[in-house]
């Protein structure tokens, strides 16, 4: 099967990979189900390219994070809430375009919030998914950006997990971090709703950059997920999270013995 088809197609899925059940329960939807089958399949082949099996991992992830009802219902949610236009200053971001920061800050407050979960500019900025950027993030903190003001009642730390990281050594990631820190995010934050600290979310999303990164920080690598009723993560350590993720599974076992 050719990759552009299944990339097309999870596009296309995406938006509708979450359904809810006669009986009120949230799960993957069936396209959902049939997408993740067939990425397998194809990947099972000998020539199938190095791409599907990053598409794969991400596909993989979601189902993972669906498996708990609770986050599969925010999910979908999320994705039935209409669309609002992205502020310049977001879109500048996603486009790794610091000089159109710079002329967006003239108009738009750095910690303004945006949008029905209240994202600031530089929760964008650390949860980018079109690639993260050091100097961006550096840029708004800068700026003056408050790391304890993230999306909703999270700080910026959260948003780490969600971030393209590809090419970020986390050494280097390491210094926002502890600058955050020093700006007041804490970094054993919990969640409101599933409780989780930065450190979870981002071993939940299979990250082993942003894992690091928040582990040289010094995050509590030994940190559970709160008893959450109805959750079926509740009491779950990270360990747990990486199950299946052979590159954020070896940061945290690396960290786990002693140095």
């Amino acid at each position: 099967m050719d990759l552009s088809d299944l990339e097309k197609r999870a596009a296309e899925v995406l938006p509708n990979m979450v359904t809810i059940g006669d009986d009120g329960i949230a799960r993957p939807s069936e396209d959902f189900e049939a997408l993740a089958r067939d990425i397998t399949e194809a990947l099972a082949h000998p020539d199938a390219p190095a791409e599907l099996s990053d598409l794969a991992k991400a596909v993989e992830m979601l189902k993972t994070s669906m498996s708990d009802p609770e986050v599969a219902k925010t999910m979908s949610q999320i994705a039935d809430m209409p669309l609002e236009p992205e502020p310049e200053i977001f879109e500048a971001i996603e486009d790794h375009d610091i000089d159109k920061v710079h002329a967006a800050l003239k108009t738009w407050g750095v910690n303004r919030a945006h949008g029905t979960f209240e994202c600031t500019a530089l929760y964008r900025a650390m949860s980018c998914s079109t690639g993260a950027s050091i100097e961006m993030m550096h840029c708004l903190l800068d700026a003056g950006a408050d790391p304890r003001k993230g999306l909703t009642d999270t700080n910026v730390l959260h948003g780490l997990g969600f971030a393209q990281l590809k090419d970020i050594d986390p050494r280097e990631l390491t210094g926002v971090v502890r600058r955050c820190v020093e700006g007041g995010a804490d970094i054993e934050q919990r969640s409101n709703n599933l409780r989780w600290t930065p450190l979870i979310t981002a071993v939940s999303e299979w990250n082993p950059v942003a894992t690091e990164a928040l582990l040289l920080a010094g995050a509590n690598i030994s940190a559970r997920v709160g008893d959450v009723e109805g959750s079926c993560f509740a009491g779950a350590d990270c360990l747990a999270f990486a199950q299946g993720h052979p590159e954020t599974t070896a940061v945290l076992k690396r960290y786990l013995t002693p140095h």
